[in-house]
């Protein structure tokens, strides 16, 4: 069955072609699986609360934009008839009752990790022409000396019924221009779990009063799977939601942000606590997970572009355009960055162009069988990749770290191959937290332990150096750690691994160091081109962005063995091997472009061959729709 929605027809409709249903929500009430909802043009203002979800990713319940057009659901309501003050300021006085249940100027951003810098921040937010305005502490501070998009500022007070905003619009009249005041803390989001097997295609979802979304909390988003299996999220836009964009996370429970109420047990045994219980009320592949999100473009969002703690296990996260992730610095903590997964057991997340954010991908406790593929990082503020006390087997292959900060690794069990790290690296150990890790492919515990570190592979990479620290851009952050092998190439089951030190051996071969990069003590067939003048630029045209290099004029060309699931052997902690998630055997044989390696001497680095300049933010993905 098809049904039709234009919020351009005059009555509500029937969700005919000719006689479309004006709220997306009509639909949302009657679609079963196997049905299609096609939204044309416009603006719709509503939470869509889908109801019914697919029986399979064969038998889906699909929302998509009528062909050529990108609908928009937004989490705001257009305010007009503002009131000029005395002092240069523009008033409006709002019943409570605009808002409906969900209120975001009385709803402050809370909960564990989180930061406020001192200031109250409430979900809700003023627009003036599509852009957000910064939330003034005071009254007084409207009239605060500024610059650029700080000077534009909104104050509330909700009180007896009545929400009152005075807002700083500078020199622009707001009853001339477009503004908005977001009412609704989602855009698409089902209030039920389980509602399984949904595909969003060509929407834009926008402008929602989303709540803080830490791991051991409901995490919110503009955009929501709710604890359900089997969504396919694709060429859709997210942008502009006071925390996340995308969340595949948490489930409620009643014990959700207890450690910023109650911090005696510590942040990291709470969360211990919330895994256990949600393995208890069923987080398992059959039930959870699973969703594949290609394709999109997130931006403009406080906390995270994509969030996820458990509900984004064995999900595929590709082709996707993440930046200006919590840019505005108006708050802050942990849990910030433009994909921000807990337990993303067996989760990839390839091809995807991540920027301008606080930090770029940040994996955080049993990303276990995680693979992290030919993915573009570039301008993150902190880093580009955050590993946090995980236990293996995790693999990056394929991907361009250009920021200043490339690498962040308190984990274990890592294989690093095939990458180009042009920023600084930064190792450290974690022996105080006691971090869970699972059964091959599984949620199933299989056991706790701390971080001593190492147990990494670090092969084929191409490393880039500064000319101010050298020393601080290679694999020398090893070197507090013991090699693996000794004199000779041994397989990894010839010889048991133990800890060495307090720390577990790693095995590293085969890179390419640049600028003065230096390679690892132990390392075996390192190549070394000091002197090169090796630069790499991102040049942006037109939305796109590319790489230009004078890498394959300045030394570039070692070459090694091709990495396969044999070289890298089993993760120590876990006993599990480095394979794909359906359990075969893998083999790192695709270059950043997603073009094969020919042969069994493939060259180190990233790049199968050479180029004028490479484009970063692709979609290599073209399914659209149906079947994931």
């Amino acid at each position: 069955m098809i049904y039709y929605v234009s919020g351009e027809n005059a009555g509500p409709g029937s969700g005919t072609e000719n006689d479309p249903f004006r709220t997306i929500q009509q639909a949302a009430n009657v679609a079963r699986a196997g049905d299609r909802v096609v939204i044309g043009k416009g603006v719709y203002r509503e939470w869509v609360d889908p109801l019914y979800g697919g029986r399979s990713a064969r038998e889906r319940v699909t929302y998509a934009g009528a062909e050529g057009e990108t609908p928009v659901i937004s989490g705001a309501e257009a305010v007009t008839g503002w009131e000029r003050t005395p002092d240069g300021l523009w008033k409006k006085e709002l019943d409570d009752a605009f808002f409906g249940s969900c209120h975001p100027f009385k709803t402050v951003v809370s909960g564990d990790w989180y930061d406020d810098f001192g200031q109250t921040h409430h979900t809700g937010e003023v627009y003036l022409n599509g852009k957000a305005l910064y939330e003034a502490a005071i009254p007084e501070a409207l009239k605060h000396d500024a610059s650029g998009d700080g000077a534009y500022r909104w104050y509330g007070e909700a009180a007896d019924g009545k929400t009152v905003l005075w807002c700083n619009f500078q020199d622009v009249d707001p009853n001339g221009s477009l503004v908005e005041v977001n009412a609704r803390p989602f855009c698409f989001f089902p209030r039920a779990e389980g509602v399984n097997y949904i595909t969003v295609t060509g929407l834009w979802f926008r402008q929602a009063a989303t709540q803080w979304a830490p791991p051991t909390a409901f995490q919110e988003g503009a955009l929501g799977v709710n604890w359900s299996k089997g969504w396919l999220i694709e060429n859709c836009i997210v942008s502009q939601s006071k925390c996340s964009g995308i969340s595949i996370g948490k489930r409620r429970d009643p014990t959700d942000n207890v450690w910023s109420r109650d911090s005696q047990k510590g942040g990291a045994q709470t969360y211990t606590e919330i895994i256990f219980s949600n393995l208890k009320n069923g987080w398992s592949k059959d039930r959870v997970g699973g969703h594949i999100i290609r394709n999109n473009t997130i931006f403009d969002c406080g906390q995270t572009g994509i969030v996820g703690n458990m509900g984004g296990a064995f999900s595929v996260i590709s082709g996707n355009h993440i930046h200006d992730i919590n840019t505005r610095s108006e708050f802050g903590g942990a849990e910030i960055a433009g994909i921000k997964l807990h337990s993303a057991i067996d989760a990839v997340i390839a091809d995807n162009c991540i920027h301008d954010c606080r930090r770029g991908l940040w994996l955080d406790w049993q990303a276990q069988g995680v693979r992290v593929s030919r993915n573009a990082f570039f301008a993150n503020a902190v880093h580009d990749l955050f590993i946090e006390v995980c236990h293996g087997p995790c693999i990056i292959d394929d991907n361009l770290f250009l920021s200043g900060v490339s690498l962040l690794n308190v984990s274990q069990g890592t294989a690093f191959v095939h990458n180009l790290f042009a920023g600084r690296l930064e190792m450290h150990s974690d022996t105080k937290r006691f971090t869970l890790y699972h059964l091959p492919h599984d949620t199933f515990v299989g056991g706790v332990m701390t971080i001593y570190g190492g147990d990494d592979r670090a092969i084929n990479n191409i490393y880039v150096g500064k000319a101010d620290q050298e020393g601080a851009y290679g694999n020398c952050v090893y070197n507090g750690f013991s090699a693996k092998y000794a004199d000779r190439f041994l397989q990894p089951d010839d010889r048991p691994m133990t800890y060495i030190g307090n720390t577990l051996p790693v095995d590293i071969h085969d890179n390419l160091y640049l600028n003065g990069a230096r390679p690892y003590r132990n390392e075996r067939n390192a190549t070394e081109a000091k002197d090169t003048g090796v630069r790499f630029a991102v040049v942006e045209r037109d939305g796109d962005y590319y790489l230009t290099t004078n890498l394959f004029d300045a030394g570039w060309g070692a070459r090694a063995a091709l990495v396969t699931s044999r070289m890298l052997g089993k993760a120590f902690e876990s006993d599990a091997c480095y394979e794909n998630a359906d359990g075969t055997d893998l083999t790192v044989d695709k270059d950043f472009s997603g073009d094969r390696r020919n042969g069994k001497s493939v060259l180190a680095g990233p790049f199968g061959k050479p180029f004028t300049e490479l484009l970063l933010n692709r979609k290599p993905c073209e399914k659209q729709g149906g079947e994931a």
